[in-house]
């Protein structure tokens, strides 16, 4: 717990910067806002409780409880999630557990063990959800599509479209992984470690981006023909003694890019995003934005097996291009 807390704190620092003035910031063991504030709201603890209106919020902590009106967009990512308040906008979530007892004004995104749309509740547009156990009581304006092992619907939707998702042992045992409490801090670190090098070091996140929109079909296939071959080349270069340090050093390497692909990606999102939709923000805003529809996309059934092995091989290609440019940058300015 003691780590988790010095986790929160430095992710206050950095969103105190300059680059993250643009939100309000709230961080601890337990985050209770209990005056309105007209602004978003980037909160972060092991136990969050919003009683006061807020323009937006992102969220992310043990136990998440919205008790206040929120009058824009709720990103909320955690082990308990419980939204008991009207949104303005859209709910995009993930968590343990997710209790919807609040209407929403737009779209619902959520992914969960146990989600519950409780009774009397009412989304203005289209539902996704993905779940172990999902529960309908209350009533979609327009498209309620689920994926899950069990769903109830006890409530009412424009259309319903049902994916069963079949039970087994393997499954279930990852996605306890998934939600486990060690699964949300490997989340928050990478989290915190992509606001650093967005932060600090800028220009690499930018050469990436450029590289990842960039023919990005073309990279991706590229991608994961050079994974397959760098592997391959490793094993080759360990069979002999000579190349054993080589092929350490390279599997370092190649295991740093792969664990940043996500990271660099969730930049790229932002900012494609953040482009399409014309908004004035910074790069670790954008970073966030990225970072949490990336993430809830992994979490779709069927397909996030699909994005996630996408988003590797194509952050990989896009890592090497840009290494290999930024090389031969490095190679003109002596001459």
């Amino acid at each position: 717990m003691k780590s988790f807390t010095a986790i929160l704190l430095l992710l206050t620092l950095i969103l105190l910067s300059s680059g993250g003035q643009a939100l309000r910031t709230f961080s601890g063991e337990t985050v209770s806002i209990d005056t309105p504030v007209e602004d978003d709201v980037f909160a972060a603890g092991s136990i969050v409780n919003i009683n006061a209106p807020v323009d937006s919020a992102v969220v992310t902590g043990g136990t998440i409880s919205i008790n206040a009106p929120v009058k824009g967009d709720v990103f909320a990512l955690g082990g308990q999630v419980y939204i008991n308040s009207d949104v303005g906008g859209k709910v995009v979530t993930a968590g343990g557990n997710v209790n919807l007892g609040g209407n929403i004004g737009t779209n619902l995104v959520a992914a969960g063990g146990q989600v519950n749309i409780l009774p009397g509740r009412n989304v203005d547009k289209d539902a996704l959800i993905a779940g172990g156990n999902v529960v309908n009581a209350g009533h979609v304006n327009g498209t309620l599509t689920v994926g899950a092992n069990q769903f109830s619907n006890a409530g009412s939707a424009g259309r319903v479209e049902f994916h069963k998702v079949e039970s087994r042992k393997e499954e279930s045992r990852q996605v306890r992984e998934e939600f486990s409490f060690f699964g949300l801090l490997l989340i928050l670190g990478y989290f915190i470690l992509g606001l650093i090098l967005v932060r600090y070091l800028p220009g690499i996140f930018m050469a990436v981006d450029d590289e990842a929109r960039s023919s990005p079909v073309l990279k991706t296939i590229v991608g994961f023909v050079l994974i397959i071959a760098s592997f391959i080349a490793v094993l080759l270069l360990a069979l002999t003694v000579v190349g054993l340090p080589i092929a350490l050093i390279s599997s370092l390497l190649i295991i740093a890019a792969l664990a940043l692909t996500g990271t660099f990606l969730s930049y790229s999102l932002g900012k494609e995003i953040g482009e399409r939709l014309k908004l004035k923000q910074g790069d670790l805003v954008l970073f966030v934005i990225g970072f949490v529809i990336l993430n809830v996309l992994f979490l779709l059934p069927y397909v996030g097996w699909l994005i996630s092995l996408i988003s590797v091989c194509l952050g990989f290609a896009a890592i090497l291009y840009a290494a290999r440019h930024l090389a031969k940058a490095g190679e003109a300015k002596p001459a």
